[in-house]
């Protein structure tokens, strides 16, 4: 695995996401676990397959654990930003863990779920929890990084204390390994004790915020806390293009 030198002792492992490593001074520690924390409209979601991607890029194995959408859903978004998913699926480089199909199957019409492979016919019926535990604890060969989404639907579903015990499992076996892992959380969707609660467990926290200024809206992140690290003590703008989000490199106080 690539690491970067941060200059104080320290390695980083780049996020995938250029102008936050910059930001992050070239990345994030081994074993960090990140809650990325975004408003509806702000595109963590689009982060998270940046994510994804700068892992493959980094020569790590990668894991997409999907609750929230169809899998072949996120595959088409990632090839229309031109990111070349589909070989390393093949390759077996990355994975994804469908946890959203399996809900859905004894309501969608038949023809929908014609195609449900035999694994996934065997998933049906699955306490998602139970999945998610499964999939974080799976012995792993290679270096790696796993993307959680989003922890939202397990929020909805189940009391805090089982979430809380399934991401102190997911943080607890990143520290083990070295593995980078991100968990996705729709902000303003839950209760402040709980937001806190999964701020608090998380090594790191990234907030995606919309505001509106004039006629135009801006996307700023907030990087709140970052383990065993001083973080930027400001927001910082940025822009979604073709290339997927880019952090503007002119930064304001707001």
């Amino acid at each position: 695995m690539d690491y970067s030198f941060d200059g104080s002792g320290g390695y980083r492992i780049p996020t995938g996401i250029s102008g936050l490593d910059v930001q992050l001074g070239g990345g994030v520690p081994p074993g960090t676990t990140i809650l990325a924390l975004g408003e509806p409209g702000a595109n963590s979601e689009m982060f998270a397959k940046q994510f994804v991607y700068g892992g493959l890029l980094n020569n790590e194995d990668v894991y997409y654990f999907s609750s929230e959408h169809p899998v072949s859903e996120i595959i088409y978004e990632m090839e229309d930003h031109k990111w070349e998913v589909r070989k390393h699926i093949e390759n077996g480089n990355l994975e994804f863990i469908d946890a959203y199909g399996p809900r859905f199957y004894n309501v969608l019409p038949k023809e929908f779920t014609n195609n449900l492979s035999a694994k996934d016919f065997l998933k049906k019926g699955t306490d998602s929890i139970n999945m998610l535990k499964s999939t974080v604890v799976q012995k792993r060969e290679n270096k790696y990084r796993g993307v959680i989404d989003s922890i939202s639907y397990f929020l909805r579903s189940y009391n805090l204390n089982n979430v809380v015990e399934a991401i102190e499992i997911v943080s607890s076996i990143g520290k083990a390994t070295g593995a980078i892992q991100l968990i996705l959380m729709t902000s303003g969707m839950h209760d402040s004790i709980t937001e806190n609660n999964l701020k608090h467990i998380c090594d790191g926290v990234i907030e995606f915020r919309l505001k509106e200024r004039g006629s135009e809206i801006e996307r700023t992140i907030m990087i709140r806390k970052m383990r065993g690290m001083i973080v930027p003590n400001r927001t910082i703008s940025y822009v979604i293009t073709a290339k997927g989000i880019e952090l503007e490199t002119t930064t304001r106080v707001l």
